[in-house]
């Protein structure tokens, strides 16, 4: 887990959240700014929670620990930068539409590869995190999700996922 101030040198860093997140850290977001568009656009970028430093003394040991466990925590700050759309990253869509598409985790993390450019595969880790970061998104959306065809059925009604792109994958073990 990753504690990340948005503002370092005088400049907000949001793309570092990105960075952090593909790299299959969970970042929670501690910084001055709590405005909405800056909180929607860390969560966009894979944030799993976001903490103005107003909020630190009350709420930063309870979202530490809720984020290390995958629960939900709900600040002031984050309610106000939450829609009832989850806001999942591309790479938590990418890494949803391959695992709805009937792959295993393992096969998933073979497909999708690290964004330093350098072409490896991520992690089965990394894939449960983006997996286990859109369950928590959903949930704080107040949209829980209990299963894959749960999940599945909100990423169709949400339109991030076309019901016709989950029948893309095919195993070469059935060829």
């Amino acid at each position: 887990m990753v504690l990340l101030d948005l503002e370092l040198n005088g400049e907000l860093v949001l793309s570092e959240v990105a960075a952090l997140s593909d790299a299959g850290h969970r970042v929670v977001v501690f910084s001055a700014h709590g405005g909405p568009a800056v909180v929607s656009q860390a969560l966009e970028n894979g944030a799993c929670a976001y903490l103005t430093k107003d909020e630190a003394r009350e709420h930063c040991i309870d979202t530490l620990v809720a984020v290390a466990t995958d629960r939900p925590y709900v600040t002031r700050s984050l309610a106000g930068g939450m829609l009832a759309d989850p806001r999942l990253s591309g790479r938590e869509r990418e890494a949803l539409l391959l695992w709805f598409q009937g792959m295993d985790m393992a096969a998933v993390a073979r497909r999708m590869t690290k964004t330093d450019g350098s072409g490896e595969a991520i992690t089965k880790d990394t894939v449960k995190q983006y997996i286990d970061r859109a369950r928590v998104k959903y949930a704080r959306a107040g949209r829980q999700v209990a299963s894959r065809f749960a999940l599945l059925a909100r990423a169709i009604e949400d339109g991030l996922i076309r019901p016709e792109d989950v029948g893309g994958y095919r195993s070469s073990a059935s060829q």
